[in-house]
């Protein structure tokens, strides 16, 4: 189209002409211009690598509007956009002023349409389609995929970010009924982000000759039939393989019944004892946290021998037999005046109660199902089965120690003396924190019955060497526990524990060659 012509189109309202007017005098500063009309509003888009000056365009086209008279429009919206950028920079609404003389506009003389492309003598052309309209997108690196069935135009447009709905779908819009293709009807649009399987946005709208036909949002794609029918081409099968969740070779690993137990348990006894008194559901709620410790220190440990009878033979010993048997003790002098002396406010005395009475009563309590049913029998064969199965002993300990200090927190909640924030963390600690503490020391006493066990010459003393080193470390952290102190020694007790595992193979030499010194 000429120069005339196309100024004499322009001025006629033709919203084609007019775009190409802008476009042509904006396209020296980098700015693509595309315009649509509807309800006497023409709606211009200006998109360049940087923002467009607000001021200056909109003076540029209200300028150019006033000069051309177009009577049929009554109102300019101008959109700004930076290329990179989905989302409008600016935008601003122009009313024109009514001009009888319209002055001459000087523009220049080509019209500079971004497609030349002919369609080769048939507009249903799909391949011309496909070339024009990604053309339009290449600035915004959004490809296309086009395909017509039963008179829709189906397209998808992807691109390193989900492309921008109502930009790209006015875009397709304003190219399509410029292109007059009477064969297409409705047109649908799909926005995804490339290597994703599913569109982000769906966009339908019908196609009209010479004028663009409001789009009608569609609702969700959850009703959306092609949705749904994809959503059937999954076998339910496959999609939920119940057949394997319930074959029976699953239930025969062990990594599967821990995360049974452990999932399920405490949901079992909610289901099962809601009505069961304090001391049962502590007993059954120690016996959960000890047993995740208890797996914990197995697979530190990796004990040479493991068995299931004497596990629970240790636990079960120490927490109904032994513990009566502390008790008793407690009453007995010397360790009935060592008890007493940890209630004086002198530190002095109750470090040394907590030490020789607490500390060597009670780690010998945990001491004792390993010395009766492993070491006497001589079953013991290296220190780190003696070790774990200590450990054992100690997790049943402080189930049933446990047991005992819930009425104690309870009595203390009941009476105000402690707050509900207190009465969590104590028995968290108490459940949860302090049963591994008492199992590694009495896994550090049974570590050396172990030892004692191949350096038979030395019993007595190395028994008395573990003994009186878990006593220490007890006694010490009763005597400095509500202090940064009693977080060191329990750090501290971690840390020898490990250490002695870690060497446990060269203790176990040097024993052996001491043994057959000692013979000789």
């Amino acid at each position: 189209m000429t120069q005339p012509n196309l100024l004499e189109q322009a001025k006629k309202g033709d919203v084609n002409a007019i775009a190409s007017l802008i476009n042509r005098l904006l396209q020296n500063q980098g700015i693509d211009v595309e315009a649509s009309l509807e309800d006497g509003c023409l709606q211009v888009w200006l998109k360049s690598n940087q923002v467009p000056d607000r001021q200056t365009s909109v003076a540029f086209i209200r300028k150019g509007m006033m000069g051309l008279g177009v009577t049929s429009i009554k109102t300019v919206r101008i959109y700004a956009q930076q290329a990179s950028e989905d989302m409008l920079s600016w935008d601003e609404e122009v009313e024109l002023e009514q001009v009888n003389n319209a002055n001459n506009v000087n523009l220049e003389e080509q019209n500079n349409y971004q497609q030349n492309l002919q369609f080769n003598g048939n507009n249903d052309d799909i391949e011309s389609i496909s070339v024009i309209l990604n053309n339009s997108f290449k600035q915004q690196k959004i490809t296309l995929k086009i395909g017509i069935k039963e008179n829709c135009l189906q397209i998808l447009l992807e691109s390193v970010q989900v492309p921008n709905q109502s930009l790209c779908t006015a875009i397709i819009r304003k190219e399509l009924v410029r292109l007059k293709i009477e064969s297409i009807k409705t047109v649908k649009v799909y926005g995804r982000e490339i290597e994703e399987e599913f569109p982000a946005w769906f966009q339908e709208f019908e196609l009209g000759i010479g004028k663009l036909i409001p789009i009608t949002p569609k609702k969700q794609q959850a009703e959306n039939p092609e949705f749904l029918a994809t959503l059937w081409t999954f076998k339910f099968s496959s999609v939920v393989p119940y057949h394997d969740a319930l074959n029976s070779d699953l239930y025969k690993t062990n990594t599967v019944r821990l995360l049974l137990f452990f999932g399920l348990f405490p949901f079992a006894v909610s289901l099962i004892a809601k009505t069961a008194g304090l001391a049962l559901m502590a007993f059954i709620l120690g016996i959960y946290y000890s047993s995740i410790w208890g797996i914990v220190l197995y697979n530190l440990l990796k004990p040479a021998i493991f068995s299931w009878r004497n596990t629970v033979k240790c636990a079960l010993f120490t927490a109904f037999i032994g513990i009566p048997i502390l008790l008793l003790c407690q009453r007995v002098p010397p360790f009935s005046l060592l008890y007493t002396a940890v209630k004086q406010e002198n530190l002095i005395p109750q470090l040394i109660g907590f030490i020789f009475g607490v500390g060597v009563l009670e780690e010998s309590c945990k001491a004792l199902p390993v010395y009766l049913f492993l070491m006497r029998p001589g079953k013991l064969k290296d220190p780190l089965t003696s070790a774990f199965y200590g450990a054992m002993s100690g997790l049943g300990f402080a189930i049933a120690e446990g047991v005992n200090y819930s009425f104690q927190y309870a009595i203390s909640l009941a009476t105000g003396e402690s707050g509900f924030g207190f009465y969590v963390l104590i028995n968290t600690i108490r459940f949860v924190s302090l049963p591994l503490y008492h199992a590694i020391w009495a896994g550090i006493v049974g570590y050396f019955l172990g030892l004692a066990a191949i350096n038979p010459s030395r019993k007595g003393s190395i028994i008395f060497i573990g003994l009186g080193i878990s006593a220490v470390l007890h006694g010490s952290y009763n005597t400095f526990s509500n202090g940064w102190i009693g977080f060191v020694i329990l750090a501290f007790s971690i840390l020898l524990f490990v250490t002695y595992l870690n060497r446990s193979q060269q203790i176990v030499d040097e024993m052996q060659n001491a043994e057959l010194s000692f013979k000789k």
